[in-house]
């Protein structure tokens, strides 16, 4: 049975503010501190949770690092003693915890998920009620805990109206693969700089944490996995949609987005689409069927508008490069196929 006695309850205080010369960091040890002083500074961190050890506090010998910072915390455990962290609010915070010896175990979902070195636990905070931190003899753990708007911010994005109660992110991360090696790298730069006071920049570890955040939503499964494979299924049909689009469109100043968004793709798909089934870029697209649309308007006898204002009318704002355009598609300058349509206007006149 775990030892009540280590228990803390929820506290008001939250994460500590930086100093304006970078992130707060303290450094703890059983040696020279209470148990008192790790539940304070743990508290300060994770103020929406509680400790329970399974053993007597006298007994508890640990180390420990933390940190806060912009967007997210940081702490690096040593223990001797098994004990468990609860849970007790619904925000939509995110902790990551990579275990470097014994295992750690979280209660997602109604169901324990339980990790050792080889991989990375993700817990969406909505779906968590406790970790566990275990080991026969000493274990030890880093964990990162992120802010709310961090990760809202980093989640819209990507998905848009995107949550992590929604996203269903899968629990346990897969350190063996390329992302995988890429988010241990990640988490050792973030202790790099938390430990160094010379590379404890507040930026640099808001912009390091943000971009573990992506990399986690990017390459480990989720709900928004099938969701994300359907958008990159850019289909002939789903081209010849964005064609459609950018044809009855083409007068406007158009962007790729707008392009994907009407064919029910991501920018990358339709990207890829055109590649795949036309063998050119969107915008290549785009500049050929206005080029065409240009050059159907100088030669025909009704055009009484000058080439430069066919060519605005038609989204080309640099007569230059249209002019050398239109050439290398046509064979002849935009004035030549104009004085030719006039000619045989007045040919018939």
């Amino acid at each position: 049975m775990l030892d009540k006695i280590a228990r803390l309850g929820l506290s008001s205080v939250g994460c500590p503010a930086s100093n304006g010369h970078g992130p707060m960091f303290t450094d703890l040890s059983s040696r020279d501190e209470s148990f008192d002083r790790f539940l304070s500074t743990f508290n300060r961190l994770v103020p929406h949770a509680r400790i329970d050890l399974d053993g007597s506090r006298s007994a508890f010998r640990w180390r420990g690092q933390f940190a806060a910072t912009s967007g997210f915390s940081w702490w690096d455990v040593e223990s001797e003693i098994d004990w468990t962290c609860r849970l007790s609010h619904r925000k939509e915070r995110l902790g990551l915890v990579l275990p470097s010896s014994g295992t750690v175990s979280g209660r997602v979902r109604d169901r324990t998920v339980a990790i050792d070195h080889n991989y990375a636990l993700a817990l969406s905070v909505p779906e968590v009620s406790s970790i566990a931190y275990a080991g026969r003899g000493r274990h030890a753990h880093v964990t990162l805990e992120f802010e709310v708007a961090t990760v809202r911010k980093v989640l819209s994005g990507i998905f848009e109206g995107g949550s992590l109660r929604s996203m269903e992110l899968n629990p346990r991360l897969d350190l063996a693969g390329p992302a995988g090696r890429m988010l241990t790298a990640l988490a050792e730069a973030v202790g790099a700089g938390m430990r160094d006071e010379a590379l404890r920049s507040e930026k640099s570890m808001a912009l390091l944490g943000e971009a573990i955040l992506r990399l986690v939503f990017l390459n480990f499964p989720h709900g928004f996995s099938d969701r994300q494979r359907r958008q990159q299924d850019a289909t002939p049909r789903r081209i010849r949609e964005a064609i459609d689009f950018m044809r009855a469109n083409m007068h406007q100043a158009l962007t790729l987005s707008e392009v994907a968004e009407a064919a029910g793709i991501s920018v990358r798909s339709l990207q890829y689409g055109f590649h795949r089934f036309r063998s050119v870029t969107p915008l290549a697209y785009l500049r050929q069927i206005r080029l065409e649309a240009v050059q159907a308007e100088l030669s025909s006898p009704l055009n009484a508008l000058s080439v430069h204002d066919v060519a605005l009318k038609w989204g080309f704002a640099h007569m230059g490069h249209f002019a050398s355009r239109y050439r290398d598609c046509f064979g002849e300058a935009p004035s030549e196929t104009a004085r030719l349509a006039r000619a045989a206007k007045g040919a018939r006149s």
